[in-house]
């Protein structure tokens, strides 16, 4: 889906913008600006299809994360080799001229590059839940969650990031789990694409990560719940720390389901790293066929951040049943996983490809919901089976004195994994979290890498 009106784009390094950032204008202390470059190419271009434009750029400062109307301010020396300062977006007075103004702007040497800003969503043609109450219980022994936990515990220094649709904050499964959250979501009222309409929250004036879908709260039970009445949580003793990126939406008289749009999402990322989270799980996608091919890949510079900044990215691959790449989830920067039965076989929803790392359960989930406990199935609960493990892996390297590196926990949970040699339709295999903690302890760290 594209979200017409609205253009994602990066500026040239040329280019000098005085534009506030995303989270400034949610939080009502600046507005969004009304040029781009001060009358320059850049402004010129946009208005000569439309009468006048909204802009503000999508990344904040690390620096100044708490530096509330001012996050724009002392950018870091990685945000600007990324060029996370000049990614802007732009809302049109005028919807219907998005595709004209795209190809206009991409035509400027001030601009890097530039796309009609489309909108992820979740779930992603997923599956029908299916009726079994048991099925986190049979499919946490598959992958060995209590001998897992055994071994290790988990730390709490160790948070795990849920970017998806929020979380419901008063859940008794996550009491004494959440560390505050935030929301990026700002998509207005009404339809973002023909015959989807917003419901509930969609306006981002508050920092409450309360979930309205009950996507993100079903994800969040798997990584960190209490076990009250389910299974204890994959990450052990990790705090979780709910980021909502996606609001609810609805198409005719359907079930509600997630949607964001990407500048949302790429904002929730860079937000959930420089708020300390270790790991993030993220069941959202964007299919590469619904995007522009002359664009970068979806979240392509907030991933590049968050593995600079050594965060490990969890992604689901997607419930399409082919071959296709999702994105994050196809991001060299992303562990791809996909779902599998009990048995090690890919689902038959699980989407393929030959970026798929590894694959954990996705059928029949049981987990905590809006309202009590729900079952569900498909890759985005599978993918938190995976998150949670990395979050295991990350606190058990910890207490060797060493920050788990990306590649590390990619080779410890691929390498362990059960399926042989790798493929695209399951990876490395059905996910083994003793056998990813016990090939962790094998791995030799270098003294210079332990003060890391």
């Amino acid at each position: 889906m594209i979200r017409s009106g609205h253009i994602l784009m990066k500026l040239g390094e040329q280019v000098e913008t005085r534009l506030p950032v995303h989270l400034d204008v949610l939080d009502g202390a600046a507005r969004a600006g009304g040029s781009v470059d001060g009358r320059g190419p850049v402004d010129r271009t946009i208005l000569s299809r439309t009468t006048a434009l909204r802009a503000k750029r999508c990344f904040h400062a690390h620096e100044s994360l708490a530096r509330i109307g001012a996050r724009h301010v002392h950018y870091n020396d990685t945000e600007c080799a990324l060029g996370l300062q000049r990614v802007v977006t732009l809302q049109l007075a005028d919807a219907r001229e998005t595709a004209a103004v795209v190809a206009d702007l991409r035509d400027l040497s001030e601009v890097e590059w530039v796309m009609a800003e489309p909108l992820a969503s979740i779930p992603f043609r997923a599956a029908a839940p299916g009726p079994h109450a048991s099925g986190i219980r049979a499919a946490a022994e598959r992958v060995g969650a209590a001998e897992a936990l055994a071994l290790e515990p988990g730390s709490r220094a160790v948070a795990v990031a849920v970017i998806d649709t929020g979380v419901t904050l008063e859940h008794v499964e996550f009491a004494g789990k959440l560390r505050s959250g935030y929301d990026t979501v700002d998509l207005g009222i009404g339809r973002v694409a023909e015959d989807v309409a917003l419901v509930g929250d969609s306006l981002g004036r508050d920092f409450c990560a309360r979930d309205e879908t009950g996507h993100g709260t079903h994800v969040a039970g798997i990584i960190g719940a209490r076990g009250l009445s389910m299974q204890p949580g994959i990450a052990g003793r990790s705090p979780l720390l709910p980021i909502r990126a996606l609001a609810a939406a609805q198409a005719g008289g359907g079930p509600i389901f997630g949607v964001g749009a990407l500048s949302d999402i790429d904002a929730a990322i860079k937000v959930a790293v420089d708020m300390g989270a270790k790991v993030l799980n993220m069941s959202f996608g964007t299919a590469r066929s619904e995007t522009d091919p002359y664009a970068p890949p979806p979240h392509a510079d907030s991933v590049a951040y968050a593995a600079e900044e050594e965060c490990i990215l969890v992604a689901a691959m997607g419930n399409s049943g082919t071959e296709e790449e999702f994105y994050p989830a196809a991001l060299p920067g992303c562990i791809a996983v996909g779902a599998c039965t009990l048995s090690g076989e890919r689902a038959e929803f699980s989407t393929t490809g030959r970026h798929i790392a590894l694959s954990a359960p996705g059928e029949h989930i049981y987990s905590a919901a809006i309202s009590g406990y729900a079952d569900s199935s498909g890759t985005s609960h599978a993918a938190p089976f995976v998150a949670g493990a990395a979050a295991l892996l990350a606190a058990r390297a910890a207490k060797q004195g060493h920050g788990l590196r990306v590649e590390e926990a990619r080779e410890a949970l691929c390498l362990s994994a059960e399926g042989g040699d790798p493929n695209p339709e399951t990876g490395w295999g059905m996910l083994n979290i003793p056998a990813a903690l016990r090939h962790l302890d094998t791995m030799a760290f270098s003294e210079t890498e332990a003060g890391r």
